[in-house]
């Protein structure tokens, strides 16, 4: 629920349920709600416990509060040729993934921090930055240490760059020439979406 409202008042359950704001203070003196009250005396509900309210009396879930099923990948590398068939060939075959591009680590992280990827596929080979590092301190930030991490080595990278870059932790290491179709398995593999 990104930017969806995370807790509800009486109106919008009202406004949601078609209903009464006084129906819904009945069901919530007849316990069919969990709500708490706030200091000022207002009751509000938390959205995950609303949706399980819907759904266990077979009420409609307004669109607005359906769960996203919504994956956002970054892909950082300085090859535009690569870049561009990468984002055609993961459009074809996850065609449900929000994808993003950078062609510079820095950007890159960047934009990590900004768009919260659920996956980010990571060139090794990016001048300016010790990716071996990058990928550690990934996995050791609070808000990045669930993201997938894909890295694309060179064919003949560096054994102990290999080494420090399975050390940190990534989901999977790719190597160049990259396989297009390998790449798409191995995000719908973490992401746990279907590859057409």
């Amino acid at each position: 629920m990104s930017a969806r409202r995370k807790t509800l008042s009486t109106g919008d359950i009202a406004r949601h349920c078609q209903v009464t704001p006084a129906t819904v203070v009945n069901w919530i003196k007849a316990g069919k709600l969990e709500v708490y009250t706030t200091p000022g005396g207002q009751y509000r509900m938390d959205a995950a416990d609303f949706l399980r309210f819907l759904q266990a009396n077979r009420l409609p879930v307004p669109e607005e509060l359906e769960p996203s099923n919504e994956r956002r990948v970054l892909l950082i590398d300085n090859d535009p040729e690569l870049l561009e068939r990468a984002t055609q060939a993961i459009a074809r075959r996850l065609p449900t993934v929000v994808l993003d591009e950078c062609d510079n680590v820095v950007d890159g992280l960047l934009k990590i921090g900004r768009l919260k990827p659920h996956a980010a596929v990571l060139d090794l080979s990016l001048p300016g930055a010790d990716m071996a590092e990058v990928c550690r301190r990934l996995r050791a930030g609070a808000d990045t240490r669930n993201m997938f991490l894909v890295a694309v080595s060179a064919a003949d990278a560096d054994a102990e760059l290999l080494r420090r870059v399975r050390r940190a932790g990534v989901d999977a290491l790719l190597e160049r020439p990259l396989n297009m179709d390998e790449l798409a398995r191995n995000l719908g593999k973490l992401l746990k979406l279907p590859v057409q």
